[in-house]
């Protein structure tokens, strides 16, 4: 009866580990093929930490962990990932964002806003502070190149902005008159106003 007991128990765990520990979501093949179930891809605090390959259960025990050049992309409870092809490169204190096939390694970005302009999010956990910090990147689709939104505490690179931005003059006024002040404010306008449909890895 008491081997019952603990037989019962132990079901009961399993089942509840990946509710308990795991999110909620998806990884997403690169076969384009999309496979539910549960997804972790990090450590919170105290001991707080993103992997470089993510753990992905399906309604069992077991666990298969796949890294960005084993997959598309994925999702793990409201945070959605593309798995794209990064190097960067520094110059004259300078450093900018390539996205060329082969080139680099492919890695995980957070897509906070997918379009044909899209918002990602470079995220690295601070081994000091034991947080997680990030900031945004622009890529337009097909583009070979990033560019990053934000520097610090000193908000927008509005210098920036207007070259990338060149082609929708509207979206260079409400930046500059201070109607469009977040990363997910110039996404959301310019693929409504100016850009491309682009269809998300994401179903």
């Amino acid at each position: 009866m008491r081997g019952y007991i603990v037989l019962i128990l132990l079901i009961y765990s399993a089942n509840l580990y990946p509710q308990k520990k795991y999110q909620e979501g998806y990884v997403i093949t690169n076969d384009r093929d999309t496979l539910y179930g549960f997804v972790k891809d990090r450590n919170e605090a105290p001991f707080a930490n993103i992997y470089k390959k993510v753990r992905f259960r399906l309604n069992d025990v077991f666990t298969r962990r796949y890294g960005p050049e084993q997959i598309s992309g994925y999702k793990s409870g409201e945070r959605t990932y593309e798995s794209i092809w990064l190097e960067s490169r520094t110059q004259f204190l300078k450093t900018s964002y390539l996205s060329k096939p082969g080139n680099g390694e492919k890695v995980f970005l957070r897509a906070d806003h997918q379009g044909y302009l899209t918002l990602y999010q470079m995220e690295w956990t601070d081994q000091e502070s034991g947080t997680f910090e990030e900031f945004p990147l622009f890529k337009r689709e097909n583009d070979e190149y990033f560019i990053r939104v934000t520097q610090g505490i000193l908000g927008l690179r509005k210098n920036a902005l207007r070259d990338y931005f060149a082609d929708c003059p509207e979206l260079l006024i409400m930046i500059e008159n201070g109607a469009l002040k977040s990363p997910e404010e110039i996404a959301t306008f310019y693929n409504q106003k100016c850009g491309k449909q682009k269809v998300p890895i994401t179903n």
